[in-house]
């Protein structure tokens, strides 16, 4: 607690030291300018200066320099202190007075008067204007203001002046404002000015008839002959994208927003609000110097940025603003929003839907929790058909994809079978993850995704009459492809998602066919009211031996279902693969050589290829071995066994069928097909 009240002491005593520093070098610098006028006229002034960097950091609502024309400058008023209705202003910077205007009649007042009201880039251009707020006497409630363009070189006073010396923007004291009137992005003077002021000798008071006007601007000058303000002045003067994302949390949803203000903006945006009817949001984030609202009665999450920090935090054209945030447990849906530019006048909140930018975004709403799940997803398909119309679904491939997955899910629900329509939308979760990188933006994502998965929690698994299920020969569950049963005709099981199948029926027993690997097996007369079968695969073994009952390599096999699929490559002699326990044709290829053997391997799982050593002998016509000489056997193409040795022989590990086989000795050739399965022993003579 002591460490506290230090640290609020010295918090305090330090903002004592800095308007001290403030006030200290003002001081100096008013007696700079005093002395640098008197040196130029000869004539003493009371001067008023304002620091703009201390201006900038203390008082930053009186300012806006975007350009920082004005940069370590002072901006003045001095008052003649014989002639005390003559005031003059002038820019003060590093010790010298870099521009200063001529005398003017401001009032006759024994007050000092000259007070700096604004600095503001009233128009769209890089010139700042300096206004100084005077009181004008003969109208005794009135005043008037002197107005200053500086491009950082030159100043010119740009309001009107009469005959008598003073400025034409009269109005009633503290009743000037900058406005944006006409919304075109240049700020124009307002004010309240008097018509007539009636005596009331009743109540002893003034009875004062007024008008609030706009002061005309013709470019260079402005003048005194004001027009009457609108009472609407529009603040939707915006092109702007919002782009907002969801995350699910504890059971809330946090609702994310980026809000873009287009170059081709015409005015700041100052407001952002959500048209929703939730009445309670659990926390909010906003941007630095912005303040959040939920009003309930307008139906409104409501951000605004802080009328203190005006010209700070707006959200200029070509800015863009991140952080607007609020955490909600409604499910997301389609509503709108509402941007408001800055024209200089703060709404009201009644002010806000009739007088602003509106679009589409995604936030919290309260109708999904009421639906039941026909109705629940009848809305999912209203909103799909929004998210295309308004660009969130990309394409209408994927509009009509997602169209398609909630009416079969609708129509799975009317048939009552939970499961099918639970693995309908569970596909729907799949196809939206892959659809999220290009065809969705993030709020079609997020609505698609969260009430998805909200519907499946409300959608009960069906009491399942006949669970069926896959294992392999470890025992352990595998997904299977699709399981079916009889019941008149051959109909899919429901798809649980978890890799089991239930099959519903009434029947006391049925068939059930399981597929797996491309290949099914069936099965007869099983029980089809609280039961669980299962099927199980066993582990098939292909291996090759050569003709010695040794283990070799490299063999590639296939099995037989519907099409050759592929088994694998023998490793150390053997490929092993899980297979329905059922009767398959294998192909085995070595050497380029095929060789197909059928067998049920649930009676033997191994199913062995073996070679035979198949030996060419080449003779001469008269009988003698033929050395040298090459032989070939014919597989696709002609393949080499080799060169005959003394013995006239070559010999080669083969699958045993039959192949035409040829030997050569120069030009000398002689093919002969053989079934080498019979005699591994192929003799040809060479003429």
């Amino acid at each position: 607690m002591k460490i506290t009240r230090l640290i609020l002491i010295c918090i305090f005593l330090s903002a004592i030291y800095t308007e001290a520093q403030f006030l200290n070098s003002e001081k100096i610098v008013n007696q700079n300018i005093k002395a640098l006028l008197f040196n130029e006229t000869n004539t003493y002034y009371f001067i008023n200066s304002i620091d703009i960097e201390i201006r900038k950091t203390g008082r930053a609502y009186f300012i806006q320099d975007s350009n920082n024309l004005l940069a370590d400058c002072f901006v003045f008023s001095a008052k003649d202190s014989i002639n005390r209705d003559q005031i003059l202003f002038g820019i003060y910077k590093d010790g010298n007075i870099i521009w200063k205007s001529r005398p003017f009649i401001s009032g006759k007042s024994y007050q000092f008067a000259g007070d700096l009201w604004q600095i503001r880039n009233l128009k769209r251009n890089s010139i700042v204007y300096l206004i100084f707020n005077l009181p004008f006497i003969p109208m005794g409630e009135e005043a008037s203001l002197w107005i200053i363009s500086w491009d950082g070189f030159i100043g010119e006073v740009v309001n009107e002046i009469d005959d008598n010396d003073y400025s034409k923007i009269i109005a009633e004291h503290y009743s000037f404002d900058i406005l944006d009137v006409d919304g075109d992005g240049n700020f124009e003077i307002t004010g309240t000015q008097v018509i007539s002021s009636i005596y009331n000798e009743e109540t002893d008071e003034f009875e004062i008839e007024s008008k609030e006007v706009v002061f005309s601007w013709n470019g260079e000058e402005i003048g005194d002959n004001g027009i009457n303000l609108p009472s609407v002045l529009p603040k939707n003067k915006i092109d702007a994208i919002i782009s907002s994302t969801i995350e699910k949390s504890s059971g809330n949803y946090i609702y994310s927003y980026k809000v873009d203000n287009l170059e081709n903006s015409i005015q700041s945006i100052e407001n952002f609000s959500i048209q929703l009817e939730i009445d309670t949001v659990i926390s909010s984030t906003t941007p630095s110097k912005w303040k959040f609202y939920n009003i309930t009665n307008k139906k409104l999450l409501h951000f605004s940025s802080d009328p203190f920090y005006t010209f700070q935090n707006l959200i200029s054209p070509g800015d863009s603003t991140y952080d607007f945030q609020f955490v909600s447990n409604f499910l997301p849906g389609i509503t709108n929003y509402l941007l408001q530019g800055n024209n200089g006048k703060r709404s009201r909140i009644d002010e806000i839907i009739g007088n602003s930018k509106s679009g589409f975004t995604i936030g919290p709403v309260t109708f999904w929790d009421t639906l039941g799940t026909s109705d629940f997803l009848d809305s999912l398909l209203s909103s799909n058909t929004l998210l295309f119309n308004i660009g969130w679904i990309t394409n209408q491939a994927t509009s009509f994809k997602y169209d398609s997955l909630f009416n079969l899910s609708k129509t799975q629900l009317q048939q009552n079978n939970n499961n099918a329509a639970r693995t309908t939308l569970q596909t729907v979760l799949q196809e939206v993850d892959v659809d999220s990188t290009s065809n969705l933006t993030s709020e079609a994502y997020a609505l698609l995704r969260y009430n998805t998965e909200y519907l499946l929690e409300k959608i009960p698994l069906s009491s399942a009459n006949l669970l069926v299920k896959l294992t392999n020969s470890l025992g352990n569950q595998i997904p299977a492809s699709n399981v079916m049963y009889y019941e008149g005709s051959w109909k899919d099981a429901v798809n649980n998602g978890d890799g089991t199948f239930t099959v519903i029926t009434t029947k006391p027993t049925v068939s059930i066919r399981m597929f797996y690997e491309y290949a099914n097996q069936t099965v007869h007369n099983v029980p089809a009211q609280n039961n669980t079968y299962t099927f199980t695969t066993v582990n098939a073994a292909v291996e090759l031996r050569n003709s010695s009952g040794s283990l070799i390599d490299a063999g590639t096999v296939q099995y037989y279902a519907g099409a050759w699929r592929s088994f694998g490559t023998t490793v150390n002699g053997v490929a092993n693969k899980e297979l329905l326990p059922i009767n398959y044709s294998f192909r085995m290829t070595y050497e380029y050589v095929p060789l197909d053997k059928q067998q049920d391997i649930s009676t033997n799982s191994t199913v062995t290829f073996s070679t035979v050593l198949c030996t060419v002998k080449v003779t001469k016509a008269n009988g003698q071995p033929l050395s040298g000489a090459s032989t070939k056997y014919y597989s696709g193409a002609w393949r080499d066994i080799g060169l005959t040795n003394t013995n006239g022989e070559a010999a080669k590990e083969l699958l045993p069928k039959s192949l035409n086989f040829r030997a050569a000795s120069g030009s000398v050739s002689q093919d002969k097909q053989q079934d080498i399965g019979v005699n591994n022993l192929v003799e040809i003579q060479l003429p």
